[in-house]
C-alpha cells in the first residue's frame, strides 16, 4: 500500500509529529510511506527512519505575503502532483487552513483523511473532528491516527544525527583541558516570527549574567536568517562566547546540544529539537501561540510566558500600539534563575 503524508508546516510541527510517524510505521511496517514537507524541514525528514521517500513542497498559503490567487495556484499545483502519485491513503495533520482539507480531498488518494473544517472537507473520505482546545500538538497528531484505528505505544520525541554530525559538533566545541567539567549553555536567539522573539538587549544581558554566574562555555546558536540579529546581540558583549549562528545544520546543532547542560530559546523549531535531544530547556514563550498546545514536549522543560488579554494573537508581528510586548515582559533574572535550578539539579 502507498501511504502519503502531508506535513507542510514548520520544523516544530514536524518534530511534534514524530510519535505519530512512528505509530503509523508500526501499524504499516511493510508498506511504502512517503511525506511531503517544506524545504526547511527536508534535513529532518530525510533522516527520519519512518519514511521511504521525502518530497519537498513550499506551500504558499502557509507563508506570509502571498496574494489569495498565488495561494490558490500553489494549492492546485500540489493537488496535481498528489493526483499523479495515486496513493492508497493520504493523511493531512494540519487543521489551521481551509486549503489543507481541500488539497487532501482532491488529492486522488483512495482514502483521504483530514480534519473537518466544514464544506471544504466534503471530498475527504474520512473527516476527523477538530482536536480539543487544550490538547497538546503531539496528541492532536495522534488524534488523527486514532480515527483510522492507530494508537501510539509511545509519545516520546526523537532526533537523528550521524557520525559526520557528531564530528562537526565536536570540532565546534571548545576544549576544556584547563577547566574540565565546566557547564556548557546553549542560547538560541532565533524565532519563527518577530512576535516570538526576545529582544536583542535581553539576550545580551542574559549572556553577561550567565557567564558571570557560571563561567560556563556559552554557545550562541541560530540559523542563517539570524545573522543580522546576532550582531545586535553579540557586538557589545564583553564576555567570551562561541558564536555558532549560521554555522550548523539542524542535525549538527542537535549533536552540539548533546554536550550542553541547558538550552535557552524562544518558541522555535530549534527549541523542539532541543527537547527531542533531551537537554533541559528553558523556553521563552510569546503570547502568539497557545502555550499548552505548543510548549516543548519533554520532561525537563520550564516555560516562561505571560498571558495578556490579546493572547493568543497568532500574529506574525505584534500588532499592539500601546508599547506593550509580551516577550519584553519575560525578565532576564527569571531566565537566570531557571538555568541555575537546572544546573543545580545536574550536579
Amino acid at each position: 500500500m502507498e501511504i502519503l503524508l502531508l506535513r507542510l508546516d514548520r520544523i516544530g510541527d514536524f518534530m511534534l509529529g514524530v510519535p505519530a510517524f512512528r505509530a503509523l510505521r508500526k501499524a504499516y511496517p511493510d508498506d511504502r510511506i512517503t511525506v511531503v514537507v517544506p524545504s526547511d524541514v527536508a534535513e529532518l525528514a530525510k533522516a527520519c527512519p519512518y519514511f521511504d521517500e521525502v518530497y519537498l513542497y513550499d506551500a504558499m498559503w502557509l507563508l506570509p505575503g502571498h496574494s489569495p490567487l498565488d495561494r490558490w495556484k500553489s494549492a492546485w499545483k500540489l493537488i496535481k502532483f498528489l493526483r499523479s502519485k495515486k496513493a492508497d491513503m493520504v493523511l493531512d495533520f494540519r487543521y489551521q487552513s481551509r486549503l489543507d482539507p481541500l488539497v487532501t480531498g482532491l488529492s486522488g488518494g483512495s482514502k483521504r483523511v483530514g480534519f473537518d473544517l466544514g464544506w471544504v472537507s466534503q471530498c475527504l473520505t474520512q473527516k476527523v473532528s477538530k482536536p480539543a482546545p487544550e490538547l497538546h500538538q503531539v496528541d492532536r497528531n495522534l488524534h488523527l491516527l486514532q480515527a483510522i484505528g492507530i494508537t501510539a505505544s509511545s509519545r516520546q520525541l526523537e532526533m537523528w544525527f550521524d557520525e559526520h554530525d557528531r564530528k562537526t559538533a565536536e570540532n565546534h566545541l571548545p576544549t576544556q583541558e584547563l577547566l574540565p567539567g565546566m557547564p556548557r549553555l546553549a542560547v538560541h536567539i532565533g524565532a519563527a516570527t518577530p512576535s516570538k522573539r526576545w529582544r536583542g538587549e535581553s539576550f545580551e544581558v542574559l549572556i553577561h549574567e550567565l557567564h558571570a554566574l557560571t563561567q560556563a562555555d556559552i554557545l550562541v546558536l541560530g540559523g542563517e536568517k539570524d545573522l543580522d540579529f546576532a550582531h545586535e546581540v553579540l557586538d557589545g558583549l564583553e564576555c567570551p562566547v562561541i558564536n555558532l549562528v549560521g554555522k550548523l545544520s539542524l542535525r549538527q546543532m542537535a549533536a552540539v546540544l548533546k554536550h550542553c547542560q541547558v538550552f535557552i530559546g524562544c518558541d522555535s523549531g530549534a527549541t523542539h529539537v532541543a527537547a527531542a535531544v533531551g537537554v533541559p530547556v528553558v523556553s521563552l514563550f510569546s503570547a502568539a501561540n497557545e502555550v499548552e498546545v505548543w510548549k516543548p514536549w519533554a520532561q525537563k522543560v520550564k516555560v516562561l510566558t505571560k498571558h495578556p488579554a490579546c493572547s493568543p494573537c497568532h500574529s506574525f508581528e505584534c500588532t499592539r500600539t500601546d508599547g506593550y510586548f509580551c516577550m519584553a515582559e519575560i525578565k532576564v533574572e527569571d531566565v537566570v534563575a531557571e538555568v541555575k535550578t537546572f544546573l543545580e539539579e545536574h550536579h
